[in-house]
């Protein structure tokens, strides 16, 4: 037998496997930045601002170091989500912190030939730098400074939905919304971008400093090379973790993070595919989109080009498109009517995991991937 161990929530849950019905365990092996060049690219940073956009256990451990060793920064921005960390953080380090005004929008000219809007305390600010962490996002592919900006308000997200409504689920090297979001974040001549790279049990594995469009670029290389797992052939069964913590917060989350990379990349066509997901999904289904779909409010199939964007639409939609034919299943806190709704068998705990896949006595084989919110897949 072989034990398992996979991140959920704020713990790891494991599971055990027969020799013989375990085909491989994937995961990357990354090089981490050293700590002498995190210092050197920690103290390379001139912003005398700082707008939070992440709330992640290494964010946090990032923005500690920085404030340590930086002494020009002096205030720190916050949208409501992280105001306790922001206030924290300043109080710690004996600055201010200040509520991020999500309200008030200034003309930004023309972007990709349509008017465009952004925040007007982001448009005339000056030596800010937006602090965030990058994930998968169906929309934009790999999220960025940029996109976590815009999506702080769905009158912005929606012009970057409508750019790539028809590509979902996006990935990190196809988003029009993603360059949509950068092109519209660069009408501010002032602002540069902090984006960090993490892992669940390895921490920081790389950051970049510098503008929208470049420290995009370098997260994005980063990202389909150091985090880059060859697949031989697609799986017909399949047990993967969302990566806990932020990962697996809601089931939007875990979906977005995670599930879109496993049904489109790795799980083989067909009526006998099966892949099992452990996320625990405290916080529940994440999304207006989401509930509005389990509660028989809102359904995927109606037509796109009529559809004014709401929170949470590019998971629904994703999720609709990919779910296919296969048998799902899920080890998570949801009750069984949200689960049995988006068609996941419930799992009991996680030593159930390789039972939902297969049967006592069978040979078939079973593909684990740990953390899926932290892998590349690719073919040769």
């Amino acid at each position: 037998m072989t034990e398992i161990w996979v991140p959920y929530g704020q713990v790891e849950v494991s599971f055990d496997i027969k020799q013989e019905n375990l085909s491989q365990i994937l995961e990357p092996n990354p090089t981490k930045i050293s700590q002498e060049d995190l210092e050197k690219r920690l103290d390379a940073v001139t912003a005398e601002e700082l707008l939070i956009l992440s709330g992640s256990p290494d964010t946090q451990n990032l923005l500690s170091s920085l404030l340590s060793r930086n002494k020009i920064i002096k205030k720190l921005l916050y949208p409501k989500q992280f105001g306790a960390l922001a206030r924290r953080k300043a109080q710690e380090f004996a600055i201010q912190a200040e509520p991020f005004d999500v309200e008030n929008l200034v003309d930004a000219g023309i972007v990709d030939g349509s008017p465009a809007s952004i925040f007007k305390q982001v448009k005339e600010s000056r030596r800010l730098a937006l602090f965030s962490s990058s994930h998968y996002d169906p929309l934009f592919g790999l999220s960025s400074a940029a996109s976590d900006l815009i999506s702080l308000r769905n009158e912005l997200k929606a012009e970057a939905f409508i750019r790539s409504s028809d590509e979902l689920p996006c990935t990190p090297t196809r988003s029009r919304a993603s360059s949509y979001a950068t092109r519209l974040l660069q009408t501010c001549r002032d602002v540069d971008v902090i984006q960090l790279i993490e892992k669940t049990s390895l921490g920081v594995l790389d950051f970049y400093y510098g503008d929208p469009e470049s420290v995009h670029a370098q997260t994005v290389d980063f990202w389909t090379k150091a985090l880059s797992i060859k697949l031989q052939s697609r799986a017909e069964r399949i047990i993967f973790g969302s990566g806990g913590f932020e990962n697996d917060r809601t089931l939007s989350d875990a979906l977005s993070r995670s599930f879109f990379q496993v049904a489109s990349e790795v799980a083989l066509d067909g009526d006998d595919s099966k892949i099992c997901l452990l996320a625990e999904c405290s916080q529940g289904l994440g999304s207006d989109a989401l509930f509005k779909f389990a509660t028989g409010n809102y359904s995927p199939a109606s037509k796109l080009d009529r559809q004014s964007y709401f929170d949470g639409l590019e998971v629904l939609i994703s999720f609709y498109r990919l779910n296919r034919q296969l048998e799902l299943s899920m080890l998570s806190t949801l009750p069984t009517y949200f689960l049995n709704k988006f068609d996941f068998k419930p799992v009991r705990g996680a030593r159930d995991a390789p039972f939902s896949l297969i049967s006592q006595g069978s040979r078939s084989k079973i593909l684990v991937v740990p953390d899926a919110s932290r892998c590349y897949f690719s073919s040769d």
